[in-house]
């Protein structure tokens, strides 16, 4: 059997992998397999591309990216942490505490924001 090559002309042998006498089910298992078999090796060559392209990222700007991201994380949390302690001060009659610690909270939150742009932008 052959098979014609669309920018024309050359002719490929296709190998018929297999048997005319064999069962459907024995079709079928040595479909999943190759099918198995070329998942791997896709897999395969997707970590090796992540990694020479980590390997062509220079350290520095991986350790700013890594950075930002966990800044945004602790921005994101520390923001509704501080909300939650003014909430309890001004429950508990502490105004001048909690006003401090709001104007914290505001520009908590603010820092959060920018932070967690910059985080999905990397």
């Amino acid at each position: 059997m052959s098979t014609m090559l669309p920018d024309g002309g050359q002719d490929q042998d296709v190998s018929v992998s297999v048997p005319l006498t064999s069962t459907p089910e024995d079709v079928l298992a040595r479909i999943e397999h190759e099918s198995t078999c070329v998942r791997r090796e896709a897999r395969a060559l997707r970590r090796w591309l992540r990694r020479q392209r980590r390997r062509e990222m220079p350290r520095h700007v991986r350790v700013a990216g890594f950075s930002v991201r966990v800044g945004a994380v602790g921005l994101a949390v520390g923001g509704p942490v501080v909300f939650v302690a003014v909430t309890v001060a001004l429950v508990l009659g502490h105004v001048t505490a909690a006003m401090e610690l709001y104007a914290t909270a505001t520009a908590t939150a603010a820092w959060a924001g920018v932070a967690e742009a910059a985080f999905f932008r990397v």
